[in-house]
């Protein structure tokens, strides 16, 4: 690469010495600043690679430190399952209790609420009939109220009484 680079240069620098007109002139010092700039982009990529590397150290550092505390960790945790297992036995008994005890509160619940469906059976019949009876004398109070207003469009002093008693 550095051979390459030589040559580079010196024909850059033959070019400049021979260089004829005003815009080769331009060109050329384009050239190098764009060479100026690779240059300096490439230190750039030195300088991050480098932070990388460090940056690798360091993680790769913390990474162990980690796991070395995950091995103790493991051990207890270890202790601690063999605590919850012995709790485990002791909560499966506990849980067959409960839910001998869950089973009774839902049949107890269950029949309240069927008695109560009974119960209320004959309640709900009877205040069907007392509405469905409330709807027949509605309807026959206003058939008698009609039959009276047509009384006392005819009978003028049955009008009067209609009015006095604020039927009409």
């Amino acid at each position: 690469m550095k051979p390459f680079a030589l040559l580079f240069l010196f024909t850059f620098s033959f070019s400049l010495v021979f260089a004829q007109s005003e815009t080769e002139k331009l060109i050329l010092n384009e050239i190098k600043n764009m060479r100026e700039e690779i240059r300096e982009m490439r230190q750039e990529i030195k300088e991050i690679k480098q932070e990388q590397q460090t940056f690798r150290v360091e993680v790769e550092k913390r990474l162990t430190a980690v796991e070395t505390r995950f091995e103790g960790v493991n051990q207890r945790f270890e202790s601690v399952n063999q605590r919850f297992d012995e709790m485990g036995k002791r909560i499966e008994i506990l849980l067959y209790v409960m839910i001998a005890i869950l089973t009774g509160v839902f049949g107890l619940i269950g029949f309240v609420v069927w008695d109560r469906q009974v119960s209320l059976k004959p309640i709900k019949e009877d205040n069907q009939k007392i509405r469905q009876e409330i709807e027949e004398v509605k309807e026959k109070e206003k058939r008698l109220e009609t039959a009276l207003k047509n009384i006392a469009s005819i009978d003028t002093r049955f009008q009067e009484i209609l009015k006095n008693t604020g039927i009409l």
